[in-house]
C-alpha cells in the first residue's frame, strides 16, 4: 500500500503562520477595544518595576537590547530582564526580529490598540 505523502515547503509554512498572527492579532484588537478599561486597568497592574513606564514609553517604536541597556544605564542584560521579563509575560512587550536579525522589543498589539488618551494616561 502505498502511503499519501505531502509535501510543505517553508514558505507555505510562513505564509500560513503569518494568517494566523494576524488572525490572533485581530482578535486581540477586537478584545481590548470592547474591553477598553479592562485592558487599561490590567496594564497598569502590570508596569511594576520603577521602569516599566520608561521603558513602554522607549517600546513605542522597537529598540534592541542594547539600546534599551544603554538608554537605562542597566550594568548586564540580567538587569533589562528584570524589568522586561513582566512586560512581556503580561503581553504588553512582544519580542521581534528586524530585518537584520536583531532581536527587538516593542509594544504588543493588545497593548498598542489601546486608545491614545488611555496611553498617554498610564504612561504619564
Amino acid at each position: 500500500m502505498k502511503k499519501d505523502s505531502l509535501e510543505i515547503s517553508s514558505e507555505q509554512l510562513r505564509a500560513e503562520l503569518i494568517e494566523i498572527k494576524e488572525r490572533l492579532g485581530a482578535l486581540e484588537t477586537i478584545a481590548s477595544i470592547s474591553n477598553i478599561k479592562v485592558v487599561a486597568e490590567y496594564v497598569r497592574l502590570h508596569l511594576t518595576t520603577d521602569k516599566a513606564k520608561p521603558i513602554m514609553k522607549e517600546c513605542r517604536e522597537p529598540q534592541t537590547r542594547k539600546y534599551l541597556i544603554e538608554k537605562f544605564g542597566f550594568k548586564n542584560g540580567q538587569a533589562l530582564d528584570h524589568h522586561l521579563r513582566p512586560l512581556r509575560e503580561a503581553d504588553l512587550i512582544q519580542q521581534r526580529f528586524d530585518d537584520d536579525q536583531n532581536l527587538t522589543y516593542t509594544w504588543s498589539k493588545l497593548f498598542r490598540s489601546l486608545p491614545k488618551k488611555t496611553l498617554t494616561e498610564i504612561l504619564g
